[in-house]
C-alpha cells in the first residue's frame, strides 16, 4: 500500500479550472487531485471523469473522488427500491458494484462522505472496512479516507491493513494536543486540514498567519490534503504571493525526507506562544520553529538546542534569516531549518 506520509491531496472546486492548471498542481507535487462526484452521472459526465484521471496520471497524479456512497446509490437505484438505505442488500451492492467499475477504469483514490448518516454506530466499522475491502482486491494500492466523527473508534479505521482507510479526515485541533510526540507515537494516521488549526489566524497579520497555517500542514508529519476553497492564492507577502510560498514549501518538503518521512520531537513545550518541533530521518533533520501570537518575543535557542549553529534556513514566511542563539520571532512568523 501506498506510503500515507507521503501523500498530498489537493481538493478543486472547478472541474473546468483542472486541465489548465496541471502546471500548478505539478509544482505543489501533488499526488491527487480530489473532485466531488457529479450530480448527474450519464455517460458523457464518466467519459469526462477517466479522461481527466488520465491527464493527470501523465503528470505522475491521479483523481479522487469525494462520494456519498448512499445517494449515489440510491441514484442508480432510483424508485425501483423502496427502502433506500445501505442496510438493503440491493442498495448496497449497487453502491458497491459502481466502485468496482470505477477501479477497474483506473481510478484509485476515493474519499467518501457523510458516513454517519449512511452507517449507524452498530455497523460503522464492519461497514466501512467492507468499503475498502471491496475496492482493494482488485486494486491494492487504491488511497481512501473519510470524515470520521466518532472518537472511539478512529484508532481503528487508520492503519496500513487492507480493511481500513488509508488515513481519515477529523477535526482534531492540533495546538490543543497536550502531548503531541505520544499522539504522533501512538495516534491515528490523520490527514492535515484547515479545520486542524481552526485557531491560529488573525486579521492583522492575514498573509503570516495563513502561511503558518499552510506551512504546518504541508511539513507536520502525516498526509497532507488542502482544499481550494481555503486558500487565497493571490494574497500577497513581503517577497511572495501565497501561491509562490507554497511552491517554495513543497520544494523544500520534496528535497528533505525529514519532513515526508521523518520522526517527531516537539520541544521547547513551555513556551505556549510557541509550537516548535524537529523532524528526523537517518542523517538528516528539520527545525521548525512558528510563533503562535500577535507579538514578539526571544527564544533562546542555545538553552534547548546545543548544535543549533549547524541548521541552515531554508524558508521563512518574514524571508531570510540567519540563526542565531537569541532569535527574535515576529508575529506569526515561521522558520523553517534544515540540517544534512
Amino acid at each position: 500500500m501506498r506510503e500515507t506520509d507521503e501523500l498530498f491531496i489537493y481538493k478543486e472546486n472547478s472541474i473546468e479550472n483542472i486541465k489548465k492548471s496541471l502546471p500548478f498542481y505539478k509544482k505543489l507535487a501533488i499526488n491527487f487531485l480530489a473532485i466531488d462526484m457529479g450530480k448527474f452521472i450519464n455517460d458523457d459526465y464518466l467519459t469526462e471523469i477517466f479522461s481527466i484521471n488520465e491527464s493527470l496520471k501523465k503528470e505522475g497524479m491521479g483523481l479522487m473522488l469525494r462520494i456519498d456512497l448512499l445517494i449515489l446509490s440510491q441514484k442508480l437505484l432510483d424508485s425501483k427500491v423502496d427502502d433506500l438505505t445501505w442496510k438493503n442488500t440491493k442498495v448496497k451492492r449497487a453502491g458497491l458494484s459502481f466502485l468496482n467499475f470505477l477501479v477497474k477504469r483506473g481510478i484509485a483514490a476515493f474519499d467518501f462522505l457523510n458516513l454517519s448518516k449512511m452507517l449507524d454506530n452498530r455497523n460503522f466499522l464492519k461497514g466501512i472496512r467492507e468499503i475498502n475491502k471491496n475496492v482493494r482486491h482488485l486494486n491494492e494500492d487504491v488511497v481512501t479516507t473519510g470524515l470520521i466523527d466518532k472518537p472511539k473508534i478512529i484508532s481503528y479505521l487508520s492503519s496500513n491493513g487492507k480493511t481500513d482507510f488509508s488515513f481519515i479526515k477529523s477535526k482534531i485541533d492540533y495546538l490543543k494536543i497536550e502531548d503531541m510526540n505520544s499522539f504522533y507515537e501512538t495516534g491515528p494516521i490523520l490527514a492535515k486540514t484547515f479545520d486542524n488549526f481552526s485557531n491560529k489566524f488573525s486579521n492583522n497579520f492575514a498573509y503570516f498567519s495563513m502561511a503558518q497555517k499552510i506551512s504546518n500542514i504541508i511539513i507536520l508529519k502525516g498526509p497532507i490534503y488542502l482544499e481550494s476553497k481555503d486558500i487565497d492564492f493571490e494574497m500577497e507577502g513581503p517577497f511572495y504571493k501565497l501561491s509562490s510560498y507554497m511552491e517554495n514549501l513543497s520544494i523544500i518538503r520534496e528535497e528533505n525526507k525529514s519532513l515526508k518521512k521523518g520522526d517527531f520531537l516537539e520541544i521547547f513545550k513551555k513556551d505556549r506562544d510557541t509550537l516548535s518541533y524537529i523532524r528526523s530521518y537517518k542523517n538528516e533533520k528539520a527545525l521548525v520553529i512558528n510563533n503562535l501570537s500577535q507579538k514578539e518575543f526571544l527564544l533562546p535557542i542555545s538553552m534547548y538546542l546545543a548544535d543549533y549553529s549547524s541548521y541552515k534556513l531554508a524558508l521563512g514566511n518574514y524571508g531570510q534569516r540567519k540563526m542565531v542563539d537569541n532569535l527574535l520571532l515576529r508575529p506569526f512568523e515561521t522558520l523553517i531549518f534544515v540540517k544534512k
